[in-house]
């Protein structure tokens, strides 16, 4: 896999012409050559085109005159902000925009030749489901006989390798590089993870894409959006993208059992693009033989209902929660033209997705799962999900973010009480939080339950297993795949599946 593309240069004029009307020339010489587009203005090199953006935490009109220093040959301000640097005039060009977020977007894809115009792209958003989702179509893909490269929550991926993800969705500029060479690198097909915060940010504005999916709402990143009405707004701008894309075969995939799916839904007319609904409900375009329905710490399994009727869905990644992952995963490929012999091989050939429903073994007769869950409502599916396994208790072990939305705290604290035996409340990545402040948050959800506290989150995951007994199932919920805790400031090596085998390894030894 080719991590890093081939130098690129791009003529200053081309760039303004093709970002019309988004970018405007304030003053000086368009005829200058770019050789990157930048919004950092550490990695500005000579010939630069460095784009200021205000951001929650600092503020790129004032790396300006540094970006210039650094060799940029040109920089984009914000147009009600051109005043603060009438004095670069005859220094350097000075390009203007309405939103410098939109300006990074279309200046970036230009650059980089538009590179998602030429290949397959799915998008997939939601509060929960959207990593397994990717996964599945990755691997249909390949079994289709594509080849696939996904940008997601556990990494960047293409043709064997991989490149660590510090977002989601990242900025518009490293989208569209990513993109870029997996195109050089033969990628025909790229399934996004699309979230909430890159769609509010304008970071897939420019993203040309063929189907997105709709997995669910439920309450997360209200530090962020505020209130759930944004949120779900967000969320719907995925559906507007499709709107503008070029592409020819498009499709959107809704959960049709998801309150905010029915109101998605209930645009069908308003979009160039068919609508299907996916789930249990008796109106959904995709939906499962309930009855057939077979769910094991082994896997999944189950019928299609419709369309096509009859085809048998088994998969080896166990969770019934991904009967609705896979319905979703089959709906798209199927939306857009993918036979459904090759989806279903291609969800066959999954065996696990990192940190969602991670099964490990013991030796003692209990088991200890490991989920990415973070949310009251990913909690509670999971937690069914294991119930559905007839444990003999379930030991739940979880905490929550620092730094993030509050007020998800207590709901995880009363979900966990309700569904689990055994709960023990610890630390998830407490970042500059009193850890003792956010489990206070999270046990006023569970007053009158019981439950046990520590703070130390690889002590709270040895006394679990010291717990459990035959027949018993361990839940380690909130990391998943992450192999990493932050504390203060201090980002430190810590990975759940890690700690929790070298537990079950020192109990099996005794």
């Amino acid at each position: 896999m080719g991590s890093k593309i081939s130098q690129r240069t791009m003529a200053l004029s081309g760039l303004v012409d093709k970002s019309a009307p988004f970018v405007s020339t304030a003053f000086g010489d368009v005829g200058c050559v770019i050789s990157s587009i930048e919004y950092n203005s550490a990695k500005v090199g000579t010939g630069s085109l460095f784009v200021a953006i205000e951001g929650a935490q600092t503020d790129g009109h004032a790396y300006v005159r540094d970006a210039i220093e650094r060799g940029a040959g040109a920089v984009v301000v914000s147009q009600n902000r051109q005043a603060e640097f009438a004095d670069l005039a005859g220094k350097t060009t000075l390009l203007a925009a309405a939103d410098t977020r939109r300006a990074l977007s279309v200046l970036s894809a230009a650059f980089y030749g538009f590179p998602s115009s030429g290949m397959l792209v799915l998008g997939v958003t939601g509060t929960n489901g959207k990593t397994s989702i990717t996964y599945m179509l990755e691997s249909i893909f390949k079994s289709a006989g594509r080849t696939p490269g996904v940008i997601g929550t556990v990494n960047y991926r293409w043709k064997g390798g991989l490149v660590p993800a510090p977002n989601t969705t990242p900025e518009s500029r490293d989208v569209h590089e990513i993109v870029r060479a997996m195109a050089d690198d033969g990628v025909d097909a790229l399934v996004m993870e699309v979230s909430s915060h890159g769609l509010k940010l304008g970071r897939v504005e420019d993203v040309e894409f063929d189907a997105g999916i709709f997995t669910n709402l439920t309450r997360d990143h209200l530090d962020f959006h505020l209130t759930f009405e944004d949120y779900f707004a967000s969320k719907l701008r995925l559906f507007d993208l499709i709107d503008r894309s070029k592409k020819s075969r498009r499709a959107g995939i809704v959960n049709c059992d998801d309150e905010y799916g029915r109101t998605v839904l209930s645009g069908k007319g308003s979009r160039s693009y068919p609508l299907f609904g996916f789930g249990l409900s008796d109106d959904a375009d995709y939906r499962p033989e309930k009855s057939s329905i077979r769910n094991s710490i082994d896997g999944v399994s189950y019928r299609i209902d419709r369309p096509p009727p009859g085809t048998a869905i088994d998969l080896h990644v166990a969770g019934g929660f991904h009967v609705y992952n896979s319905l979703a995963a089959f709906a798209a490929a199927h939306a857009i033209g993918i036979a459904p012999e090759a989806i279903t091989a291609g969800l066959s050939a999954l065996s696990t997705v990192p940190g969602r429903f991670d099964r490990l073994r013991s030796d003692n007769g209990y088991g200890v799962i490991v989920d990415y869950a973070h949310t009251d409502d990913a909690l509670a599916k999971l937690l069914q999900s294991a119930r559905e396994l007839s444990p003999r208790r379930i030991i739940t072990v979880f905490g929550c973010g620092g730094n993030r939305d509050r007020t998800k705290r207590p709901l995880m604290g009363e979900t966990a009480a309700k569904l689990s035996d055994v709960v023990i409340v610890t630390s998830d990545n407490p970042r500059k939080e009193e850890p003792g402040a956010i489990i206070g948050d999270i046990l006023a959800g569970m007053k009158g339950a019981r439950y046990d506290v520590e703070p130390d989150r690889e002590r709270a995951i040895a006394m679990a297993i010291e717990k459990a007994g035959e027949g018993d199932i361990v839940v380690i919920a909130g990391k998943g795949h992450e192999d990493y805790q932050i504390i203060g400031t201090e980002k430190r090596h810590f990975d759940d599946r890690e700690i929790a085998m070298k537990y079950i390894a020192a109990r099996a030894k005794r």
